[in-house]
Formats: structure tokens, C-alpha cells, sequence
């Protein structure tokens, strides 16, 4: 086996970069049939990388909430009281369940009437195995279920959120904007007949993190209820929940961390290879 004839003096210059002996004295093909199947030395594919790397931007590791704990109760000071605006037993399933049942006299004379409640819950991380940015991910969704006749009548939901990248040196509830809910999921929804209402959001984000810090997220539901002279009923199946972003139970939130050295590698990723 030969190199092919030259054809110019230019082709010539760029043949005195290559190993020209080492080619002239490879084996003719009929050779390179007999070893074909003991040919090795060309190490491991890229299909290993390719499959690791898709296996991890696809992997989300789940985060169970703690139940909300009931904290703000505002509620009208006369007779209608604290039992009138009800939540059941939370769970750790990321939700609160709300049920009414409210009268108000066409004669009474003063402001509407006003209940505001709230639940928090608090969910710590596991601490972040070397400096990155933490990602996250979650559903916001709200429905009532609503009846009545009322010449006001209006009912809300809020979440409220917060994340920090270290609960041993901030709390979550403190960030700044913590304040401003994050989604008013239902807003002034009137009791009327056979009401039924829903909404769902999902929120993306993330917090850079250094290799041993602990972050925590802190989410609040909230549900606010403004009534006068009339009749309003809050209907089990009413609620506002945390979710995944995908379809499914409760409760639960997403996340992952990517490490500094990726995040550097993926910003250069896309630069040529020069000399």
C-alpha cells in the first residue's frame, strides 16, 4: 500500500506534518479484515457521558414539607367568632383545608365582616456537598368551593415564600420581599351558587450555596374572607396546596445542586476549540 500521487506542490507542505512512513506502511485492507475483531485500544464511547449527563439533568430529588402549623387568626368581634371560618387538622401532605358557614343579618349595621388566616411551614435541606447553586421547584394551587347569597362576598388565597442558603445564619421567613406573596392563586372570588374555583402556578428558582450550608425554604398560606349581610358557605374541598410541578400527591418539593466546576463547564461549553 502507497500514498496516493501528489498533485501539487501546496498539498506537498501540508504532507510534512503527517507521519508519512507510518501511513506507507499500514496493511492492506485484505490484512485489515483478518484483525478487525481483535482491533482495541480505542477506549470508552461518549454514549457513557452523553446517558450520565441526561440521567442527571432529568433526576429531581424530592422534599417531603412538615405539616403547616396554624399562626394568624383574625376573625369579626362580635358572635360570629372563631368558629365560623374552620381548618382541619393539617398533614404533611403540603396542604390547608378551609370549610365556612356564615350568616349575617340584613339589619346589622357597621363594617363587613373579616377573617384572615394563615399557616407556615418550614423545610430544611440537606446540606450542600460543595459550593454550586441550589435549584428548586414547585406548584402553587388553590380551590374553593363556594355558595350563597350576600351582598358582599369575596375570598382569597396568598402563598407567600422564602429561601436562604443557610438556616444556621438566616431564617427564611426574614428575606426581603418574604412579605409580598409569591401567588394570589384566588382573588375575590365571590360566594355564589355552585362556585367552583382553581388555579395552579409553577415557580422555578435557585440560591448559590458554599459546600456545607444547610438551606431552608418557608412557605405561608393564606386565606382571607370578606362578608356583609347575608348568607356564605366554604364547602369542604376547598383548599391551597404545595405540589411538585408534575401532576400527582401533594407535599412535596423539588430540587438538586450543581456544582461550581459544572456550572463554569457549561458556560465554556459552547466556545470553539482553537489553537
Amino acid at each position: 500500500m502507497t500514498i496516493a500521487t501528489v498533485s501539487n506542490e501546496r498539498d506537498l507542505d501540508r504532507l510534512d506534518e503527517l507521519p508519512v512512513d507510518l501511513i506507507d506502511e499500514l496493511p492492506d485492507a485484505a490484512d485489515e479484515a483478518e484483525t478487525a475483531t481483535t482491533r482495541s485500544g480505542l477506549g470508552n464511547s461518549f454514549d457513557r457521558v452523553q446517558a450520565g449527563i441526561q440521567g442527571w439533568l432529568r433526576h429531581w430529588e424530592p422534599l417531603r414539607l412538615p405539616a403547616f402549623t396554624a399562626v394568624r387568626d383574625v376573625m369579626p368581634d362580635d358572635d360570629h367568632g372563631r368558629s365560623s371560618l374552620q381548618a382541619a387538622a393539617t398533614q404533611p401532605d403540603g396542604a390547608v383545608r378551609l370549610t365556612a358557614s356564615l350568616y349575617d343579618p340584613p339589619n346589622r349595621d357597621g363594617d363587613p365582616l373579616a377573617w384572615s388566616r394563615n399557616w407556615a411551614s418550614l423545610a430544611v435541606l440537606p446540606p450542600a456537598r460543595e459550593a454550586g447553586r441550589l435549584f428548586y421547584r414547585f406548584r402553587v394551587s388553590s380551590r374553593l368551593v363556594l355558595d350563597g347569597q350576600a351582598s358582599l362576598s369575596l375570598v382569597s388565597t396568598s402563598v407567600n415564600f422564602g429561601v436562604v442558603a443557610d438556616i444556621g445564619k438566616a431564617s427564611p421567613f426574614h428575606v426581603t420581599g418574604f412579605a409580598t406573596p409569591i401567588a394570589r392563586p384566588l382573588m375575590g372570588v365571590q360566594c355564589r351558587e355552585d362556585q367552583d374555583a382553581s388555579a395552579s402556578q409553577v415557580f422555578e428558582g435557585s440560591i448559590a450555596v458554599r459546600q456545607g450550608e444547610t438551606p431552608a425554604m418557608a412557605f405561608v398560606i393564606g386565606a382571607d374572607l370578606l362578608f356583609e349581610h347575608g348568607w356564605v358557605r366554604v364547602h369542604e374541598g376547598s383548599s391551597t396546596w404545595i405540589g411538585p410541578t408534575d401532576p400527582g400527591a401533594s407535599g412535596t418539593i423539588e430540587f438538586r445542586y450543581a456544582p461550581a466546576a459544572m456550572l463554569r463547564l457549561l458556560g465554556r461549553l459552547d466556545e470553539p476549540h482553537v489553537a
